[in-house]
């Protein structure tokens, strides 16, 4: 006998009331729309909160400053920087005001206030530099900065154990910050033994520079051809000049490398460019590609020397005269017709004695120089082998200047012979006159003699005369650089 489920009722199903349950449950607990947005935003209000104080953090600020947040940089250095007082005693914090031969490098692509602060730090430490280095980089690591660039510097002036690493005497170079973006360059050496430090790659002047300070009145370059035949009274007179000589010497005779030894380091830029180019600047390249941009020189502040006497050798080379072969220019001589392939073998033979000169000047040519298809295959030479020239003028019609010209092959051109009465004194020192009159209206001026000993007697008397009325004398390199930075500056 079935027992009633319910009284006046029918029997429940149990599987219908369950599933009446569930439906109710499962309406009660539905998520609304709006419930999502709440739930993410409590999400992202969380998020933020962390965001903010993880940018807060030494890491977060470094981070930062590595996507391109200028706000970012005086943080990061600020980090850095109690690092280095805490690892360092003797490091100076703060900016360059208030640090002794500090320097604040301007850096205006990482910030407009951006500035990476250089310092020279002294160690008390006597640890190896690479176990400093190590160090350093651990601890930097934990704010997410590093070394950038490390560098072992050596004085201008290494002794014979320095060629190779020297704890005692060597320096340490290292550029702190975050990848390319540097806040420090410090300069670490053990205390006591300050070094003499330039921040920036200027080592003051140079004699370049005295040399262009001291060429705003007439610039005039004396040039004495025919060495080489002999020694005598004149050519040792001409030698003891108190100024700047050039002297084109003959090929091949007999005192022609005697007089070539006569020659003398030059004032030019390049002489400026190779004093800046030390063991310090060594990996400069890889330096600024890892962006650690602020130069600085070793070594005390000093001016090259800038010595009166100085000598240029350059080539006196033959050439076809009018009147050929009656009048002989000697052996090896360019002449009228020659072929690149010719003429090449001529100055090889010219040279081969006279090695490392900068250029030339004809020897009698007054045939060679006029012929305009030969000084073209000349001045193409002479540009492949970075030679210049020296239009002598033997010749009105000479085309040599104008093709240097046009082949870019650069060079005087002569103004006056200045002793073709050669040994008359008057007319000499008339000529000497003509040629510092054009310096004055030009502002350069070159002139030709020879080793005469009139010539001698005149240029020995009137030099230091001129040059107590402002008229400076240069070799004909020198010249060249002179016109050229003068050109230069026009342009701009």
């Amino acid at each position: 006998m079935k027992l009633p489920g319910r009284l006046g009722g029918k029997p429940q199903n149990p599987r219908k009331k369950k599933t009446r349950q569930t439906r109710k449950k499962s309406q009660g607990m539905q998520v609304t729309p709006l419930t999502w947005v709440l739930l993410v935003a409590i999400v992202l209000l969380i998020g933020g909160i962390g965001l903010l104080k993880w940018a807060e953090t030494g890491s977060g600020q470094a981070t930062l400053l590595s996507l391109g947040s200028e706000q970012a940089y005086q943080d990061v250095q600020g980090g850095v920087e109690e690092i280095l007082v805490q690892m360092f005693p003797r490091m100076q914090p703060g900016p360059a005001s208030m640090v002794e031969n500090g320097l604040d490098w301007p850096a205006p692509d990482l910030g407009p206030t951006a500035e990476v602060r250089c310092r020279l730090v002294a160690l008390d430490s006597d640890a190896p530099y690479d176990q400093i280095q190590w160090e350093l980089e651990q601890a930097l690591h934990g704010m997410g900065a590093r070394v950038l660039w490390a560098q072992r510097l050596y004085p201008d002036i290494p002794d014979a154990d320095q060629l190779h690493a020297n704890e005692d005497k060597d320096l340490l170079r290292m550029d702190l910050g975050v990848r390319g973006k540097p806040t420090h360059t410090l300069v670490f050496h053990r205390a006591g033994k300050t070094p003499p430090l330039t921040w920036g790659d200027q080592a003051g002047p140079t004699a370049w520079n005295l040399l262009q300070e001291q060429s705003n009145g007439p610039v005039v370059a004396l040039v004495i051809d025919d060495w080489g035949n002999s020694r005598n009274e004149a050519t040792r007179g001409m030698l003891r000049l108190p100024a700047p000589l050039t002297m084109a010497i003959l090929p091949n005779l007999p005192y022609s490398r005697q007089y070539y030894l006569e020659g003398t380091e030059l004032i030019l830029p390049r002489a400026e460019q190779t004093a800046a180019l030390s063991q310090n600047s060594a990996g400069r390249s890889q330096r600024l590609e890892a962006g650690c941009f602020v130069e600085l020189r070793l070594g005390k502040t000093k001016v090259m020397a800038m010595p009166e006497k100085r000598r240029e050798a350059i080539l006196h080379l033959p050439m076809e005269p009018q009147g050929y072969p009656d009048t002989n220019p000697g052996a090896n001589a360019l002449l009228v017709g020659m072929n690149k392939q010719e003429i090449s073998s001529i100055l090889d033979v010219a040279l081969k004695n006279l090695p490392d000169v900068r250029g030339l000047n004809n020897h009698m040519g007054s045939a060679a120089t006029s012929d305009q298809p030969t000084m073209a295959i000349l001045m193409d030479i002479l540009k492949q082998r970075d030679l210049f020239f020296v239009d002598s003028l033997t010749s009105s019609r000479s085309a040599g200047h104008g093709e240097a010209l046009a082949a870019g092959v650069p060079g005087l051109r002569n103004r006056i012979f200045l002793d073709y009465d050669s040994e008359n004194e008057v007319t000499i020192a008339a000529n000497l006159e003509v040629l510092v009159r054009t310096a004055r209206k030009k502002g350069f001026a070159m002139g030709i003699g020879h080793p005469h000993v009139a010539t001698w007697k005149v240029l020995a008397r009137e030099i230091p005369r001129l040059q107590k009325l402002g008229v400076r004398f240069v070799t004909v390199s020198e010249m060249i650089a002179l016109e050229n930075d003068v050109e230069t500056a026009g342009v701009q």
